[in-house]
């Protein structure tokens, strides 16, 4: 661990059983891969450790089963996609990276391990793919599409998917709201009448409970977390806002989790 470390760490992502750790340099293209102690959560870096890509990364996320790392890349406009082996270390797939339409800011996939989309921090599209048993990302019919946004830029920063695969949420960082979109069979995305819905301030990171109840999302020109209940239909219902006295000591949070972390019940094979 003697590459940069000073650089500091600017994402991170946990594998579904929470043996590993992954997690990017803000000032370099490397992963860097630990090993939890289940019974203390001390982090030990594993032998091989740090991984060198091709790119920078923004943001990571470990498929359900935990096969695969994905990273999102901000400075070569594409997802990098990783296979995991039982060690923790990390190789590139054939054909990885896979090209995004703009510059990526985050990527998911969703409890079925059929589809990854990512955050298009650059434009106003949001891409959608299949991914295939051996990690190879390929664009739904119709992809990349409109995110809704109506800020001055517009962006997309953060996603979110509901548990059950339904729905998928993302923030936009110029406009006092988010987009919420229904996610077809085929992984197409169809804005649900009314989005984007307002709320207040530029929000950024957001994300959802292990069972699907509440999302939150950061407002962080105003340092605030933004609760909302999740209804069954997919919107929202405001619970509160909750600022710097209460949960910070000022700054501009951009990110937020929940913990424990949504839950992927009988994820499939990826």
């Amino acid at each position: 661990m003697n590459d940069n470390v000073g650089m500091g760490p600017y994402d991170m992502a946990v594998s579904p059983d929470n043996r590993f750790l992954f997690v990017t340099n803000g000032g370099n293209t490397v992963i860097h891969v630990y090993a939890i102690a289940l019974a203390t959560g001390k982090l030990s870096e594993i032998e091989g450790s740090s991984f060198v890509n091709s790119a920078y990364l923004s943001g990571l996320w470990v498929t359900a089963k935990g096969r695969f790392l994905l990273g999102a890349s901000s400075s070569i406009n594409a997802i990098l996609v990783f296979a995991v082996d039982s060690s923790g270390a990390i190789t590139q797939v054939p054909g990885s990276p896979f090209a995004a339409n703009s510059i990526v800011s985050d990527v998911r996939s969703n409890c079925a391990n059929d589809r990854v989309f990512d955050a298009d921090n650059g434009s106003d599209l949001i891409d959608t793919y299949t991914i295939s048993s051996s990690g190879t990302l390929t664009p739904v019919p119709g992809s990349p599409f409109y995110n809704g946004a109506t800020g001055d830029g517009p962006n997309s920063i953060d996603l979110a998917i509901t548990p059950n695969g339904r729905f998928l949420y993302t923030t936009d960082s110029f406009a006092d709201g988010f987009s919420l979109f229904a996610i077809a069979a085929d992984g197409a995305l169809s804005l649900v009448p009314g989005s984007p819905f307002e709320d207040f301030g530029a929000l950024g990171g957001m994300t959802i409970t292990d069972q699907g109840d509440y999302l939150y999302s950061v407002a962080f020109e105003t340092a605030t977390v933004v609760a909302e209940a999740v209804q069954s239909d997919g919107t929202l219902t405001f619970v509160g806002g909750y600022t710097d006295g209460q949960i910070s000591g000022g700054g501009e949070p951009n990110s937020v989790i929940a913990y424990p972390p949504p839950v992927c019940a009988n994820a499939a094979a990826q």
